[in-house]
């Protein structure tokens, strides 16, 4: 998905990553994240924000929740939101102030307690009972938190394994839950996903979430409160003057920080550059040409791939995989004749990344812009430190 705008765009990317592979410093199924330009884009966003007055809070789960990325970005967005509790407390470990807790999965009851503690800036709840275990907690530890009510998107936008929210009808319930207990006060809205790229006008738009978020936001305000509108999704600098325009307060980039929204598959010219390859290698050759799997996100569109062979590069198509397989390996199919490759050969992709939900390594590496590469360390998926 992201292969050729990477080799165009962060070419020196490439390059190390293979070294890296060549020199068996790195294993096959490692990500090879570019924490320079990381920290490039971050700032980029952070810049845009603080000019169209929209507040970011970084996600971290897409590139592993490396604490040394994490906190490379925190450098200049100084807030995170967590979308699971562990995801919490990876963030707190890497030294991140939590912006919001619980936007995408709910925080298991019994774990509020320790993570309220932390002081969060707001916590998301998509229910009564969450909204009535948060107060609980909060009120337990002496403090009132202040909530968002997550809206239930439109079931057309909504990816499966994420729904849940307040339907319209239960918002004013909700304010009037909170007023009447201790421990919670509502303090926005919002609803996942608020902008997507569109498809055929290749470009991010409102999804039908949106106004269903914005109409929250109204009843909100019918009852004296003047709600935040948090507008997750898709958030990079070429949106967030949209956020902005559409009445948001806040905007969560996550792709952006390693160049990798859909957008950016489809455009040179936006100021995030790619940081991020998978290096794989070949694994088996014959009646069913491979690569090694672990880290092929069942949404990732991973279709092109490089391989390095002695003799110089060969382009090949990988095999959309089966929502059935398990991820041993990935077929592909060479494009053209080329040269000879061999097993162990380095193979190089670039795609749409949850390393969270892989088995995979994350190598992270400085000082590729200015050609001088360095590990700065290896890391599993959930940002533990191997190496």
């Amino acid at each position: 998905m992201f292969l050729p705008t990477t080799q165009r765009r962060n070419p020196e990317l490439v390059d190390a990553a293979v070294a890296l592979h060549r020199d068996g410093v790195i294993e096959p199924d490692t990500y090879v994240i570019d924490r320079d330009a990381v920290a490039r884009n971050a700032a980029a966003l952070a810049t845009a924000g603080r000019e169209h007055g929209v507040d970011l809070w970084f996600v971290a789960k897409q590139y592993g929740r490396n604490p040394l990325v994490s906190a490379t970005i925190a450098e200049h967005i100084g807030s995170a939101t967590a979308i699971d509790h562990r995801e919490a407390q990876t963030l707190l470990d890497a030294g991140v102030r939590l912006a919001n807790l619980g936007h995408l999965v709910q925080i298991p009851v019994r774990r509020l307690p320790a993570l309220l503690a932390a002081d969060p800036g707001y916590v998301t709840v998509t229910d009564i009972e969450n909204l009535r275990a948060v107060a609980a907690a909060s009120s337990a530890l002496g403090r009132t938190q202040r909530v968002f009510l997550k809206v239930r998107g439109a079931q057309n936008v909504t990816f499966p394994g994420q729904d849940g929210g307040f339907e319209l009808d239960d918002i004013e319930g909700a304010l009037a839950l909170a007023r009447g207990i201790d421990g919670a006060e509502i303090a926005g809205v919002t609803g996942f996903p608020c902008i997507s790229f569109d498809e055929s006008a290749q470009r991010p738009e409102p999804t039908e979430t949106y106004p269903r978020v914005v109409e929250a936001a109204r009843l909100l305000s019918s009852h004296g409160i003047d709600p935040l509108l948090s507008l997750p999704s898709h958030t990079s600098v070429s949106t967030i003057g949209q956020i902005a325009d559409l009445g948001g307060h806040i905007g969560e980039p996550g792709h952006a920080l390693t160049g990798t929204t859909p957008e950016h598959a489809v455009r040179d010219d936006l100021v995030e550059q790619p940081a991020l390859v998978y290096v794989s290698e070949i694994a088996q050759l014959g009646s069913a040409p491979s690569v090694f799997g672990g880290g092929f996100y069942s949404r990732g569109h991973a279709r092109r791939m490089v391989v390095h062979t002695d003799h110089g590069p060969r382009a090949a198509t990988l095999h959309k995989a089966s929502a059935a397989s398990i991820d041993y390996y990935r077929r592909f199919d060479w494009d053209e004749e080329g040269p000879q490759a061999r097993i162990g050969d380095t193979a190089v992709m670039a795609f749409r990344t949850q390393i969270f939900v892989t088995r995979s390594q994350v190598a992270v590496v400085s000082g590729i812009g200015a050609g001088a590469p360095r590990l700065d360390g290896v890391f599993d998926p959930q940002g533990r430190r191997l190496r």
